[in-house]
C-alpha cells in the first residue's frame, strides 16, 4: 500500500509532493512559487534599426549644404545599428508576477533575516519544478532561463553565472 502524501500550501497554491533532497549543513531552503504560464524570454524578440542619429545627420547636412553627398549618405548607413526589442510577452508576465514574488521575498525576507539572509543572494543553489496543466510536450530549459532572469530582475539572487547560481536542478 502506497503511503499517504498530502499536498502542501505555499502563498495560497496547492504544490504535489515530492521527495525533498537533503541539503548541506549551513543551508536553508526557500521557496517561489509562480503561477500561469511562463513565457520564453528570448523568443519572438525582434531586431530593429535605430535610424534617429543618420537621420538627423542627413537633415543637417542639407540644410547646410542644400545637397547630400554619396560620402556623406555612407556616413549616416554607418551610424545605423540594430537593438534588439524584447519580447512583449514576456515583459507583460514579468510585470503581472513581479508583485508576487517581491511579496514572497519580504515574507521570507522577514522570517529570516535574523539568520543573515540577505536579499539578492550572491550565491544560491536552485531546483525548479514545473507543473503543467495539459499533456503538450513543452521545452523547459527556456522556461529556466525565463524564471532565472526573472529572479535577477526582482532583486533574488544577484547573478545567474555559474558561480553564482549553481548547482541548478530542474
Amino acid at each position: 500500500m502506497a503511503a499517504n502524501k498530502r499536498f502542501s500550501t505555499y502563498f495560497g497554491v496547492c504544490i504535489p509532493p515530492f521527495k525533498d533532497e537533503k541539503l548541506g549543513g549551513g543551508t536553508t531552503s526557500i521557496r517561489f512559487i509562480i503561477t500561469g504560464s511562463i513565457p520564453s524570454k528570448k523568443n519572438n524578440q525582434l531586431a530593429v534599426s535605430v535610424r534617429k542619429e543618420a537621420k538627423e545627420f542627413l537633415n543637417d547636412t542639407f540644410k547646410k549644404n542644400q545637397s547630400i553627398t554619396l560620402t556623406q549618405a555612407l556616413d549616416a548607413v554607418n551610424m545605423v545599428y540594430a537593438k534588439m526589442r524584447p519580447n512583449k510577452e514576456y515583459t507583460d508576465f514579468v510585470e503581472k508576477v513581479k508583485p508576487s514574488i517581491i511579496q514572497q521575498m519580504q515574507e521570507w525576507s522577514r522570517r529570516l533575516s535574523s539568520k543573515g539572509l540577505i536579499f539578492p543572494l550572491p550565491k544560491a543553489s536552485m531546483t525548479l519544478r514545473l507543473y503543467f496543466k495539459d499533456k503538450y510536450v513543452t521545452d523547459t530549459v527556456n522556461k529556466q532561463q525565463s524564471i532565472q532572469d526573472l529572479l535577477i530582475d526582482c532583486g533574488i539572487i544577484a547573478d545567474d553565472d555559474y558561480k553564482s547560481l549553481n548547482p541548478i536542478h530542474s
